[in-house]
């Protein structure tokens, strides 16, 4: 193993073998951050970073997520070390060679839910970086894809003058999203000096899909778009322009790129995935293969078979579900979605000595049957939830493809005894199919369940009637059912029930890069109005407050984000018009400090 040299003329972290830089895992949630990075004395970087890593799961059975590489959730990698050289740390740092060529190396690892994530640098002597990330693990065990994205700000000798190029010499005078199947490289160049960089993908960074459609992005420098990540688990990079549209020809400009790395069930948790790419200086010798050689998969286990659904519904019911009590042979009728170990059956149910599913650490059960448009499902369960972690019902229209149209979600409090807990909504046009789906990531026990089509005008009015008598088309906007009807979109441990309420006795607490969000039906032509009272208790972090409308495909087309600057409860509001493509909502609190949000409320005018 190779020595460091602890000393630099810029007191970098790091000086080795022409390359200087700084890196950090505490930099603005944003995985590991390296900072001032320069190869010769040459500025490549003013900053690298991860902000996210989305998670899509196959028809929105779970998720999608919003993984966050923040401080809290850097883990010792234990036996599975990506990099078993670095004596097990959380944050490595070593130098190692390979074919003759000598490497440097700064990760750090992570653990997420069920997943373990290794991001990581190598630097070559020869002048180029591989910035990579590794995957493992199952959080549901159904076909899906993880998106990381990474953040570039390129300032090639300095942060102004630089421009983008397709390819060598396409040079790109507004901001512009793009696909590897249409460029194969892209080059940062100094105006003025002709410095330049190369950005290559690698063999395995997957392919582009509707939840994330882009691999690159070109955009002028925006301060607010360069630390966390602010816009969920469905904003992408593609919808990240600034408006109007910036020029990006002789500016301070950044680069968003993205891998895709599909996961399917069947490989097993063990397997490693990996991906991600190569920042090359030019004119500086030509690189040589990746230094890290993709892992291979251990033998992978069979799936466990599915039971043979009872094709009689309960008698005397109009339930569709088939053994929705858990009576009738176990687990018999509903499909399994997620941990196998995650799911058993009880007896000790609702009612002494019938059955119930207990469902953990990540487990999920789920029933489809045939629906059609414009028809009203409503879907009733009891559980008894002992633990924290995020546990829900949720109530899903799909269409013949099993494409989802629509979702309706419930969290299960974690209270004494069962209670009883219901979802309904009115199928979407080229509704095919409805969705029941139990998902918890601690202890809980299912009984109970009935999912029927009723009259919809038989539906309960749920939501909060603010003040103004207008209908509030946010449920649980004031937060008295704790976080009832709002999803997280970081890591649901960041986000919290609060006494310190603005009125009534709860209100949401959201910290260290949290996010909650809740979406709802629009219309085309329709004033969308949203207010929250909030405040940020540390104010000195970012805090906000946003409303979007997006697309059929959950694409945003506006937004308005507001940040929260208070620290005593204040009003923070917006307002849209929907276009005429819109179809959903959505509301997102965010804070990176210690933000509190109360009396959400969202009217149509």
């Amino acid at each position: 193993m190779l020595l460091l040299v602890a000393a630099s003329s810029r007191a970098a972290d790091v000086d080795w073998s022409g390359w200087s830089f700084n890196y950090s895992t505490n930099n603005n949630l944003s995985g590991l951050v390296l900072t001032d990075v320069y190869y010769n004395d040459k500025k490549i970087l003013g900053k690298a970073s991860m902000p996210v890593m989305r998670v899509e799961y196959e028809n929105d059975i779970c998720g999608p997520y919003a993984d966050i590489l923040s401080p809290g959730a850097l883990r010792n990698p234990g036996g599975g070390s990506q990099t078993p050289a670095c004596e097990n740390q959380a944050v490595c740092r070593r130098t190692f060679t390979q074919n003759g060529e000598n490497f440097l190396e700064v990760g750090a690892n992570w653990q997420i839910g069920e997943y373990q994530i290794y991001q990581t640098y190598y630097f070559s002597e020869n002048g180029y970086i591989d910035s990579r990330v590794y995957s493992r693990g199952l959080q549901c065990q159904i076909q899906h894809s993880h998106h990381g994205q990474w953040m570039f700000d390129l300032d090639i000798d300095g942060a102004s003058d630089d421009q983008i190029a397709k390819h060598a010499s396409d040079i790109q005078v507004a901001e512009f999203n793009d696909l590897k199947a249409n460029t194969s490289y892209w080059t940062v160049q100094d105006k003025n000096t002709g410095s330049k960089v190369q950005i290559t993908p690698s063999d395995n960074d997957g392919e582009p899909d509707n939840f994330s459609k882009w691999d690159l992005a070109g955009r002028a420098f925006v301060a607010s778009e360069v630390g966390a990540w602010r816009h969920g688990a469905r904003g992408e990079i593609g919808n990240l322009f600034n408006t109007p549209i910036q020029s990006i020809d002789g500016t301070d400009v950044v680069l968003w790129y993205v891998s895709h790395l599909p996961h399917s069930p069947q490989e097993g948790a063990s397997l490693w995935h990996s991906s991600g790419p190569r920042l090359t200086v030019l004119d500086e010798t030509q690189p040589q293969p990746d230094p890290q050689p993709d892992p291979q998969p251990d033998p992978q286990p069979q799936p466990d078979p599915q039971p043979e659904p009872d094709p009689q519904l309960e008698p005397g019911s109009d339930n569709t579900l088939v053994n929705g009590g858990f009576d009738s042979g176990g687990l018999a009728g509903w499909n399994n979605c997620g941990a196998a170990s995650g799911v058993e059956p009880v007896v000790t149910g609702q009612n002494e000595g019938a059955g119930a599913a207990k469902i953990s650490n990540g487990g999920c059960l789920y029933q489809e049957t045939t629906a059609e448009a414009d028809a009203t499902f409503e879907l009733t369960c009891s559980a008894n939830r002992t633990s924290g972690g995020w546990t829900i019902i949720e109530l899903a229209y799909l269409d013949s493809d099993f494409e989802n149209l629509f979702t309706d979600v419930k969290q299960i409090d974690q209270v004494a005894g069962f209670n009883q807990y219901t979802v309904s909504g009115q199928a979407p046009e080229g509704t095919a199919y409805a969705a029941a789906l139990l998902y918890s990531e601690s202890d809980t026990v299912f009984d109970s369940c009935i999912m029927q089509s009723i009259d919809s005008s038989t539906v309960p009015d749920v939501q909060m009637q603010p003040d103004s008598a207008l209908t509030n088309l946010l449920a649980n906007g004031d937060f008295e059912s704790n976080l009832n009807s709002w999803n997280s979109c970081a890591t649901s441990s960041l986000l919290a029930a609060s006494a310190d309420a603005d009125t009534g006795s709860s209100a949401l607490s959201v910290g260290n890069g949290g996010c909650a969000f809740q979406e709802f039906a629009i219309e085309p032509g329709n004033s969308y109005s949203m207010s929250c009272r909030a405040k940020s208790e540390g104010n000195q972090l970012y805090t906000s407050v946003s409303l979007t409308l997006m697309d059929s495909n959950y694409a945003a087309i506006e937004n308005a984000e507001v940040a929260v600057t208070t620290s005593t409860f204040s009003d923070y509001s917006a307002g849209l018009i929907a276009p005429g493509n819109s179809r959903f909502g959505s509301v997102v609190v965010y804070s990176e400090d210690v933000g509190v949000f109360d009396n959400c409320v969202v009217s149509v005018e």
